[in-house]
């Protein structure tokens, strides 16, 4: 909805978003933080065109000029320099020397690589119990797969 000049309100299925087109910004903060128009942006961009007839231009013509390809061949456009390897590099006359910083061991045993999510804890287990599902048994006394000791059909040797 057109809210005056340059400012208008987009409305989605939970949220309504304010557009100011002639500052660029939107309240979701996506255009301003990468430079392209964010969904809502281009909502009211298209409104304008449809509602106004005002002639908004390419859609490519509202992101900021750092993605533009001018920008890219202006930065591109100067030679880098070669230097001289380490080696041939003056001495330094200050006698500073960088030390890395004092690292301090925590007292007690240490994490376990993660913690588990609720979701996780949840797959694993069932009724209080931990689930066996995806593991592979072996056997203490034959010594293969799939069984185990109770439903072995060799005879048992000592262990």
């Amino acid at each position: 909805m057109w809210n005056g000049e340059d400012q208008y309100q987009v409305s989605g299925r939970r949220s309504q978003y304010v557009v100011q087109l002639n500052e660029r910004s939107c309240t979701c903060k996506a255009w301003e933080i990468t430079g392209i128009p964010c969904k809502h942006g281009v909502a009211a961009i298209w409104y304008k065109a449809a509602s106004n007839g005002q002639q908004v231009g390419i859609l490519e013509s509202w992101v900021h000029p750092v993605y533009r390809m001018d920008t890219w061949r202006q930065v591109y456009s100067f030679k880098v320099n070669p230097i001289n390897g380490m080696s041939m590099w003056p001495k330094s006359q200050v006698p500073t020397t960088l030390k890395p910083p004092h690292y301090h061991k925590q007292v007690g045993r240490p994490r376990k690589a993660r913690k588990k999510s609720a979701v996780e804890l949840e797959d694993i287990t069932q009724g209080g119990r931990l689930s066996k599902k995806n593991t592979i048994q072996t056997c203490r006394n034959c010594k293969e797969k799939g069984h185990n000791i109770r439903s072995c059909k060799k005879a048992r040797s000592q262990v």
